[in-house]
């Protein structure tokens, strides 16, 4: 097992992220190796099969944890219709599929799906791209069974799906962004190359002087129409609904030294030439902008999950978009999927989960003439009739889905720069009224052209997206990504944490107490319990096929699955080789039992659990002085043991709330320093309202399409580590813009004097930018490594006895429980 920060949590021996073990002391010390089945199952697999050249490939990089994806049934019914157009394609004798793929994130994934796939008759060529998500396979036509590598794929934690549902391209704007910033760099080469015989003393009179001069002019011309124009139309967007951006300062300077230097061309005034300056300006703040365009897209297209609410439903033998339901519509609600409306169910005993809707874990049971609320998803094996009894503009789901906004800046950032570009512009103005009452309007002129160039926030340009990139990549070792690069900021104005319960706060699965009744199983048992749960939704079927692991994959492929009855509300039973095998409630006790033709062969007990190192960060959060609120559509009294054992005023835990009624809590809380963790379809109105959003990732996922960050993985020390990364950042770029407020003031004072000559704007704005990313990247650093010898100290000295300052908690194996494991016993 890898050391770690603290001594209660591990470093995951497969993915490389922290945790927190949910059974100490176990003789089992797998579940002190890795985070998660999946993990432990994957790492198995790679080391069985003489894969082990991966980790060395892999070295430290943190990986997404692998979690259930081995575990589910995958559906590639997609694929056959994709594999018999590419082999039906005319070209080669080689037929080629590119399709999106979840889990690769470093080069040891790109290695071993390449070596995986040359295990297969046929193949020609693997090749993963961890950048965009994308996997393009080459094979002979006819000669590869390609569905069943994608299958083996899956059993590695690699789930492929359509390129196109999985919008795994690469986004316009960035793709725009990178061919501005070549061919910016391009002219901006011609642009210093051609105007570096003048700096050297050129002689006005010289034969290609004027040929110089133009080439200049037209670099400096080609890079305003390809890369100025993307700053100005963003500023003029800007300003037309009434913000201001950061792009405006640097309209106002490129359209300055652009128009100026025409007009010291025009004029004979070499002061006035600023040609070099402006194309090499436009490339430096194309590279910024594409250092953070692309960070921030990397992390949006890590996930190729889809939605449980279906693009269509079917009615009879017809296809129904889900936009064109009425009420009386009689069509199937598929098993894992969402209703779309609310419905009456027309037949048979459905049982669904209301919790993606309404926060209430426990599976519900309906009959024939049973309401489903919308957004209630079926839990069994086999569809369900059911009969709309709305359209889908009335729906609350539709309300609950759409993305009310983009990106939202920080009103800090927005009074910064009005005071920034007031005081440039009245300086600029006065320094030209200054000259032009002395009766010099042309150096007045120069003067004020001077001041607008060279105050651009060029250094911040760049820095600026460098931090924003480094913080990034500290929370993603942590195991979140940010989704929107104003986070940031925002996070440092955060003062309230609101919290949804299930899912959240708590495990989105129960938690099985007594692992050892699975391991004690036989082989025939463990068979028959994976057997059962195998392709079940239930959230304690799923618990219990994750728990058996290695063991129950592969039984079931030696042996293979069976035909499962399923009883709504009871549980599911199978006639197998060795007998009748049943798993259900049990009648007799709290929990659910496997038993072998009537007889007991083992019971299960289960919990609502809360997610590892949930009570640290919550005192973490504390500590740093923020307000920690519960909102649950889950039962008050619930909500309120949770409260209490986590030591939380029972005033800001609340139970029973709709999603509207969670949206109008966090509209009273908020005055735009609020942050909002939910995971499910409630919450998606709370999220609107909400200033900062974050959402831990689960099985059926909605919101890290709207978040401005996401997490991956069981625990919850990845928040006090979001608050820590903005910390850094923000020390960074404070001595950033520190530096350039002082940078500012001396070369505007020169610029003022008339003493700023394009020669010395053209060193000093590129000498600017290395400059404030050194300080950032030293300053960031320096607040890491300080923190981290800090957080050591305090474990050691918590270890001798004495008082920790940060009160973390560095229990080892065979301390007592930790805080989490005091909640969990109590819930139990």
């Amino acid at each position: 097992m890898k050391a770690s920060a603290s001594a209660s949590t591990c470093v995951c021996d497969h993915c490389g992220t922290a945790f927190t073990p949910t059974v100490r002391g176990s003789e089992d010390r797998a579940r002190d190796r890795y985070c998660c089945r999946g993990c432990e199952y994957v790492a198995t697999l790679i080391r069985d099969q003489g894969f082990d050249r991966y980790y060395d490939l892999k070295q430290d990089v943190a990986t997404a944890p692998v979690r259930s994806r081995p575990f589910e049934d995958h559906d590639f019914a997609w694929l056959r219709p994709l594999v018999d157009a590419a082999e039906a394609r005319e070209g080669n004798d080689a037929a080629q599929l590119d399709c999106a793929i979840e889990g690769i994130s470093c080069i040891g994934c790109v290695w071993l799906i390449d070596r995986l796939f040359e295990r297969h008759d046929g193949a020609i060529r693997a090749a993963a791209n961890p950048a965009n998500g994308r996997l393009h396979l080459e094979w002979q036509r006819g000669s590869c069974d390609v569905g069943a590598y994608l299958k083996e794929l899956a059993s590695f934690g690699y789930v492929a799906a359509p390129a196109a549902a999985g919008s795994r391209d690469t986004s316009p704007e960035r793709r725009g962004l990178a061919g501005r910033m070549g061919l910016c760099g391009a002219f901006a080469l011609n642009a210093m190359g051609f105007s570096l015989p003048t700096y050297l003393g050129m002689p006005a009179d010289f034969e290609f002087a004027g040929l110089f001069r133009l080439i200049a002019f037209t670099s400096a011309t080609l890079a305003m129409l390809v890369g100025g124009g993307f700053f100005i139309s963003r500023a003029w967007r800007a300003l037309r609904i009434g913000t201001l951006h950061i792009d405006l300062p640097i309209a106002l300077g490129l359209i300055a030294a652009y128009l100026g230097s025409i007009a010291g061309w025009a004029a004979g005034e070499e002061r006035l030439l600023y040609f070099d300056f402006v194309a090499t300006f436009v490339f430096l703040m194309l590279l910024g902008r594409y250092v953070q365009t692309a960070a921030v897209e990397k992390n949006r297209l890590r996930l190729v999950r889809r939605s449980p609410l279906p693009e269509s439903v079917r009615s009879g033998d017809a296809l129904l978009p889900i936009s064109s339901l009425q009420p009386g519509t009689r069509f199937q609600l598929e098993p894992g999927k969402a209703l779309p409306v609310s419905a009456c169910l027309s037949d048979g005993t459905a049982e669904v989960s209301l919790e993606w809707i309404h926060g209430e874990a426990d599976p519900v049971i309906l009959h024939p003439g049973s309401r489903l609320p919308a957004g209630a998803i079926l839990l069994g094996r086999r569809p369900v009739t059911v009969t709309a009894d709305e359209t889908w503009a009335d729906s609350l789901i539709s309300k609950l889905v759409a993305d009310a906004f983009g990106d939202r800046g920080s009103p800090v950032f927005q009074r910064l720069l009005k005071i920034y570009l007031g005081v440039v512009l009245v300086t600029g103005v006065a320094v030209f009224a200054f000259w032009a009452m002395g009766g010099d309007a042309r150096t007045g002129l120069q003067a004020m052209i001077s001041v607008f160039v060279v105050s651009c926030p060029c250094a911040l340009g760049v820095a600026v997206p460098l931090a924003d990139e480094w913080a990034a990549a500290r929370l993603a070792r942590a195991g979140a990504f940010v989704r929107r690069a104003s986070l940031w900021p925002r996070l440092r104005r955060v003062k309230h944490v609101v919290f949804d319960k299930t899912g959240t706060l708590t495990l989105e699965r129960p938690l099985l107490e007594n692992p050892a009744a699975v391991d004690a199983l036989g082989d025939h048992a463990a068979l028959a319990l994976a057997r059962l749960t195998r392709g079940s939704l239930h959230p304690v079927s799923r618990t219990l096929l994750e728990a058996l692991g290695n063991r129950g994959q592969r039984l079931l492929e030696a042996l293979g699955p069976v035909e499962v009855t399923e009883i709504p509300g009871q549980g599911v039973r199978a006639t197998m080789e060795t007998g009748e095998w049943f798993l259900g409630k049990s009648s007799q006790r709290q929990g659910t039992e496997l038993r072998h033709d009537g007889s007991l062969i083992a019971a299960f007990t289960f919990s609502d659990a809360l997610r590892p190192g949930a009570a640290d960060a919550l005192r973490h959060l504390e500590r740093r002085g923020l307000s920690i609120h519960i909102l649950s559509g889950d039962s008050p009294l619930k909500v309120a043991s949770l409260a209490r054992s986590l030591g939380l005023p029972y005033d800001q835990s609340h139970g029973g709330l709709s999603p509207e009624e969670k949206c109008r809590a966090v509209q009273a809380l908020d005055r735009q320093d609020t942050l909002y963790v939910g995971d499910g379809a409630n919450d998606s109105l709370a999220f609107d309202a909400a200033f900062v959003t974050g959402t831990p990732v689960v099985d059926r996922s909605l919101l890290e399409s709207k978040s401005d960050f996401y997490a991956l993985g069981s625990c919850l020390a990845w928040l006090p580590e979001a608050f820590a990364a903005a910390d850094a950042r923000a020390h960074g770029v404070r001595r950033a813009f520190i530096f350039a407020l002082s940078y500012n003031l001396v070369v505007v004072a020169l610029s003022a004097t008339a003493h700023m000559s394009p020669l010395l704007a053209a060193v000093l704005m590129p000498l600017s930018s290395v400059v404030s990313i050194l300080l950032v990247a030293f300053r960031t650093r320096m607040i890491e490594l300080h923190r981290t010898h800090d957080y050591g100290r305090d474990v050691i000295r918590k270890e001798e006895g004495s008082p920790s300052r940060l009160r973390f908690s560095s229990r080892t194996r065979h301390e007592p429980k930790s805080g989490d494991q005091a909640v969990r016993s109590h819930l139990a």
